[in-house]
């Protein structure tokens, strides 16, 4: 059953960073590394719990928490019933470092 995909205010706000800060080195770039990361929530909807996903966990926070790496970004979301709810974008420092 496909789920409904809805992003958080501060997803949308990290990701707008994400885009903003990566044009300034390259707008062929940051456009390549914005389809992937919209790509990416997209396909959240179909198969929240793709291959590459990982259980998070958070001390104060209950609930079916995943996140998924997409380009040098962590994407981390909430399953629900009937939804995925996108609640955070960070840059994945172990990656990022390796590139």
């Amino acid at each position: 059953m496909k789920k409904e995909v809805l992003i958080s205010d501060r997803a949308v706000k990290a990701f707008e960073r994400i885009v903003l800060s990566l044009q300034g080195q390259s707008l062929i770039g940051a456009e390549k590394v914005k389809d992937e990361i919209l790509g990416r929530v997209r396909k959240l909807g179909e198969h929240p719990k793709p291959s590459a996903a990982r259980k998070a966990k958070f001390d104060a926070i209950e609930g079916d928490f995943w996140s998924v790496l997409t380009h040098n970004h962590r994407i981390y979301y909430l399953i629900e019933e009937k939804r995925v709810v996108v609640v955070d974008i960070i840059l994945n420092l172990e990656r990022a470092a390796s590139t």
